[in-house]
């Protein structure tokens, strides 16, 4: 009988993972009868496997599910899947050699491929810097290039650490190669812009074996960018925020906030790498590029993507918003919480919800149920 295969899309993050585990889970049902299985209920449950590999540790106020031995429940549904099983988070780029091992080894003897894609560094860059302001980042585009650029490596700031440990892909791909045979490491080149839509997804599926399959990209959504002045309303908000709790952060600020909101708004400009640090872009990609080349693994796409564009584009900076248009993207934040607690306020009472013994056992009641899914599972 042929092995279960799993591949293990890593990541990079800001490098097409939203919209290929969007195409992933919106057909799960149809990719079912290609023999591609998608463990665990859904991608929440690829979130905290990922967490726990990673040994990190949960909010002791988190409402949500433990994700204590969550990769190793969602390892055991993989390797018993049959055919192709995907495991995909971009935290898992995060995992070091330890946790790279400990991961293989949880899917023996299934046989384990990795996926990492990856963009050219010109457009990588603003959509980090953009992605770390949606996680509380106060910095100003400015101060976090040059967090990333000009600051040594035993000096830098977490996020700035968080990125190299992400988007070395170099470095990402000789830690996995030392667990993974080469000829099983794939790496996926990202479309420069303008590219057929699909044609991410088409590269994706090539190496699962499903290229011809039939997906629905209708409600498909990529990760949405925000234009100059409302990431730098976001910015300045986080200045000013208390030391809330991440979940509270995440579900309030980042996912209403910014990607239902802000997201929403048709802003001017888009953040951009400015023209004084082009040479840097141009330097640090052919290096990447010439270095990815002699890995060995496998390249799907073409390397000279995540080469720099002939013309980088220069759009502006997002802390000389003006603010005129600061105000009115703040407006339409305080008109949408204003909404929110009035659509709150009129919903009746959950009296249930107010009960000791519910307020007492009802979180573990559900992490129960939770654990149970997954053992049965």
């Amino acid at each position: 009988m042929t092995r279960t295969r799993v591949y293990l899309h890593i990541g990079e993050p800001k490098c097409g993972t939203t919209f290929l585990q969007d195409v992933l889970w919106r057909n799960r049902a149809e990719l079912a009868r290609y023999g591609v299985t998608l463990p665990g209920t859904d991608g929440a449950d690829h979130y905290r496997a990922a967490q726990d590999l990673r040994d990190l540790p949960q909010d002791a106020d988190d409402p949500g599910i433990t994700w204590h031995g969550a990769w190793t429940a969602l390892a055991r549904q993989a390797r018993g899947a049959g055919g192709v099983a995907v495991i995909t988070h971009e935290l898992l780029i995060g995992a070091d050699l330890r946790q790279a091992r400990r991961a293989v080894e949880c899917l023996a003897p299934a046989e384990v491929h990795v996926i990492v894609t990856s963009r050219d560094l010109a457009s990588l860059l603003p959509a980090e810097w953009q992605e770390t302001v949606k996680h509380r980042n106060a910095r100003t585009w400015q101060e976090w290039l040059g967090d990333i650029i000009d600051t040594p490596p035993r000096r830098r700031r977490p996020r700035a650490k968080w990125f190299w440990t992400a988007h070395d892909t170099v470095a990402v791909l000789r830690r996995w190669s030392e667990v993974v045979p080469r000829e099983r490491v794939h790496l996926v080149t990202v479309p420069r812009t303008g590219a057929p839509p699909d044609l991410l997804w088409r590269r994706f599926a090539s190496v699962l074996g499903i290229a011809d399959a039939p997906v629905d990209f209708g409600r498909v959504r990529a990760n949405a960018s925000l234009g100059l002045s409302e990431v730098e309303l976001l910015r300045r908000l986080n200045a000013r925020l208390s030391e809330l709790p991440q979940w509270f952060y995440a579900r309030n600020v980042k996912n209403t906030l910014a990607h239902t909101v802000l997201a929403g708004r048709s802003g001017a400009g888009r953040v951009a790498v400015p023209a004084e640090r082009h040479a840097w872009v141009r330097e640090q990609s052919a290096r990447r590029v010439q270095q990815l080349g002699a890995l060995g693994v496998d390249i799907v796409g073409d390397l000279g993507e995540l080469d720099a564009p002939d013309v980088i584009a220069t759009e502006g900076d997002p802390s000389a918003a003006s603010d005129a248009d600061l105000l009115d993207a703040a407006l339409d934040v305080l008109a949408h919480t204003i909404e929110r607690r009035y659509e709150h306020a009129r919903k009746p009472p959950r009296m249930l919800s107010r009960s000791p013994v519910v307020a007492r056992w009802g979180p573990t009641v559900k992490r129960i149920g939770y654990v149970a899914r997954r053992r049965l599972g």
